[in-house]
């Protein structure tokens, strides 16, 4: 026979479980959902606050999340529809529909002497590892790596 369970201690696990759930959810997707707020053009506690709106609303309808395909997808609009509310109240705006946003709130990318150092490397370190692997191809196969990616030649005109 089964073990007869109480129904509180079912419920306590379950909740446990959807707690877990919400929290790994949480720590997988923040950062995203922080970055992605403020490039909207949010300040950084407004960007908080909707953040913990969205989780608290999770926390409060969890059956929902069983229907969602793409959660990223589904938290970066959940984030974004809060904001704009929170928007709306902040100007008094009763509708405000996404093609009339407006401009003061214009999605900004912005690129930092960190970022651009980065990808400075990486391309250094690209072009390393190209020419130490181009350097171990013999004279021919250099020859075809030229003829087909810089002159853009088909497999039949470099044969």
């Amino acid at each position: 026979m089964f073990p007869q369970r109480h129904p509180q201690e079912t419920m306590r696990r379950e909740k446990e479980e959807d707690n877990t759930r919400i929290d790994t959810l949480y720590r997988t997707h923040v950062h995203d959902l922080f970055s992605y707020a403020l490039h909207l053009g949010f300040d950084r506690e407004t960007c908080q606050d909707a953040i913990h709106d969205v989780f608290c609303k999770l926390c409060t309808g969890k059956e929902q999340l069983d229907t969602v395909k793409n959660i990223r997808f589904y938290l970066l609009r959940a984030l974004k529809n809060r904001l704009l509310d929170l928007y709306k109240q902040k100007k008094g705006i009763s509708e405000l529909s996404l093609d009339t946003i407006p401009d003061e709130l214009p999605f900004t990318v912005r690129v930092t002497v960190e970022d651009e150092l980065i990808r400075s490397e990486e391309e250094k370190q690209m072009r390393d590892t190209v020419a130490n692997l181009l350097g171990s191809l013999s004279e021919r196969q250099r020859e075809i790596i030229y003829l087909r990616y810089t002159q853009k030649c088909d497999y039949e005109e470099i044969a």
